[in-house]
């Protein structure tokens, strides 16, 4: 009977729980707020042109992931991090200025971000787990990070009822720098039993 259980450590797990987490909210983000977006303030109200920010975000995820496949997960995690920030600036900013190309290029950004973080969550958990236990590792990993998305997706629903779609992507804003400044602050704390712990026949 497989059991749910972590390993590596609490913090290496938290660590990438964040990630995860981080990666997780700006899909949940550009699924429920930016088609708002779009059709209330762009005035775009075609469901082609929500779907293709949506699509824009989602396949940065998957170029950012593509490109860092030859950095650690260390270095990938604090790239991911530093595009995160960025990519949410320029979305913040764009949906402030009502500047399309400048919101869309913010979720590409941060898109890329999110990418490299999942994918640099993923390597620690796998890196830290025996191989005999990587499956139940990873199992749990995605439980946890799955659990923050429906949080996360859930929060920003009520927010798009209380506020404006700027407002809430305002209000997002603010938990995704508090997240990234975690992720960055246990990313140190976790960084000396990440270089120890085993790599097995896994490299994501």
């Amino acid at each position: 009977m497989q059991r749910v259980r972590s390993y590596g450590g609490a913090a290496l797990f938290c660590l990438a729980v964040a990630c995860a987490s981080a990666a997780l909210a700006i899909f949940g983000l550009f699924t429920s707020l930016a088609p708002g977006f779009v059709a209330d303030t762009l005035h775009q109200s075609s469901p082609a042109v929500a779907g293709a920010a949506v699509f824009a975000v989602f396949a940065a995820a998957v170029l950012g992931q593509s490109l860092s496949g030859a950095l650690s997960p260390a270095v990938r995690q604090g790239a991911g991090v530093a595009a995160e920030a960025a990519g949410c600036a320029a979305v913040v900013a764009g949906m402030a200025l009502t500047d399309p190309a400048l919101f869309i290029a913010g979720g590409v950004i941060a898109g890329i971000g999110a990418g490299m973080l999942f994918k640099a969550a993923v390597a620690l958990v796998a890196r830290a787990a025996p191989a005999e236990v990587r499956a139940e590792a990873l199992a749990t990993f995605f439980l946890a990070a799955y659990t923050g998305l429906v949080v996360t997706s859930l929060g920003l629903g009520l927010a798009a009822q209380l506020a404006t779609p700027t407002t809430a992507t305002l209000w997002f804003s603010g938990f995704l720098a508090v997240l990234l400044a975690a992720i960055a602050l246990l990313g140190r704390t976790a960084g000396g039993g990440r270089h120890r712990s085993s790599p097995g026949p896994l490299s994501p």
